[in-house]
């Protein structure tokens, strides 16, 4: 009986039978999107060359200014996604949202109606790379899983952080998964949806990634890549640009840039993913750090290093032995890893002084002798 029941659970697996999805929401790659391979079965890599024509964006110099790694997937619940994606330069310094560093997901709940009767036809999630507590910037410019489209669905409440979504920075950008459930995929006005989760269906969908690398006077957003069928901005209002995407079995998901509605695919864009760089990441610090300065005692010039396990917004600044600032090293987003800062006391008096470090989390603090 027990050589049955495995012989059956065996025929079951080879035929790709669809199982509810154990995939964790916590920004890290679960092993069920190694299992996929490319767009036929739900991986596709949006290379730096996939800008849209919103405006007269500037050519992203490579890879690593922004390029994304996108692996979904399925159950008969919810719509899972993972997204890797590379920018060297992650903010939040625009007070509007899709102006800041985000992902936009943009949905055609049923593609099989035909052009929406009313209204766009699409349903929507906004996510910013960055959260309230990992930027000084405008927080109107932090969209935390902002659904749009389905009336029911309203707010910034809708969704829980470290439940439903999840975001992380890197040390070659920054990472967010989560998960949507099939029945909020539904359009209100035009009772387009929700999205039937069922192998052979389908539905509409396009990705874009916006960037703003903070330049100029009043910075705003620079450039945007994306997947879809056409690769106009104009993706979040129109159903007739996005791509097609296939329920497969094995909780997998056929990603296509023919549109269903129109026939058409005008995207030349390469979305095939290649080796990732994964392997060659640079080995990270596991912990904030601040090392003590050498030499020490020191007269003038001397070292402070720190370690940053990810990148984020901090500041290192020097005091004397009352509490008075007397030197500011650094103040911004630096990139994950470990960085020196050279220390001039040429001005100061001989004595003892204490260096801080703040990353928005935690306060490290060293002291330093300076002898003349």
């Amino acid at each position: 009986m027990k050589n049955l029941l495995l012989f059956a659970l065996a025929v079951l697996v080879a035929a790709g039978t669809t199982f509810a999805l154990d995939i964790v929401i916590d920004a890290q790659k679960d092993d069920f999107y190694n299992t996929l391979t490319g767009p036929d079965d739900g991986w596709i890599h949006i290379p730096h060359t996939a800008n849209n024509d919103n405006g007269n964006w500037g050519i992203h110099d490579d890879e690593n200014d922004l390029s994304a790694n996108f692996w979904c997937a399925w159950d008969e619940t919810y719509f899972y996604w993972f997204e890797e994606v590379w920018d060297e330069y992650v903010t939040c310094i625009n007070g509007t949202t899709y102006n800041n560093d985000c992902l936009e997901l943009k949905f055609d709940p049923d593609p099989t109606k035909g052009a929406p009767a009313s209204g766009s036809g699409i349903f929507a999630i906004n996510i910013s790379a960055l959260d309230t507590f990992d930027t000084d910037g405008p927080v109107t410019g932090i969209d935390n899983m902002y659904p749009g489209g389905n009336s029911a669905l309203t707010g910034h409440g809708v969704y829980t952080r470290g439940v439903d979504y999840e975001k992380t920075l890197t040390a070659l950008g920054y990472n967010i998964e989560g998960r949507l459930p099939w029945e909020h995929i539904y359009f209100t006005s035009d009772s387009r949806g929700p999205v039937l989760a069922q192998v052979g269906e389908i539905f509409g969908m396009a990705i874009m990634n916006h960037e703003n690398d903070g330049s100029g006077s009043a910075p705003t957003r620079e450039g945007s890549i994306q997947w879809a069928s056409h690769m106009r901005d104009a993706v979040w209002n129109d159903t007739s640009l996005l791509g097609k995407v296939t329920f497969l079995e094995g909780n997998k998901l056929k990603m296509s840039t023919e549109n269903y509605i129109t026939g058409m695919d005008t995207n030349l864009v390469d979305y095939q993913p290649v080796a990732q760089a994964v392997e060659t990441q640079p080995l990270l610090p596991l912990q904030y750090e601040l090392a003590q300065n050498y030499p020490n005692p020191f007269n003038p010039m001397t070292t402070i290093e720190f370690s940053l396990p990810t990148q984020a917004l901090v500041t290192l600044k020097v005091y004397d032995i009352l509490g008075n600032e007397v030197a500011e090293l650094v103040n911004g987003i630096v990139t994950a890893g470990t960085h020196a800062v050279a220390f001039d006391g040429a001005d100061l008096s001989s004595g003892i002084y204490f260096y801080k470090l703040n990353n928005g989390h935690q306060i490290l603090t060293n002291k330093m002798m300076l002898v003349k």
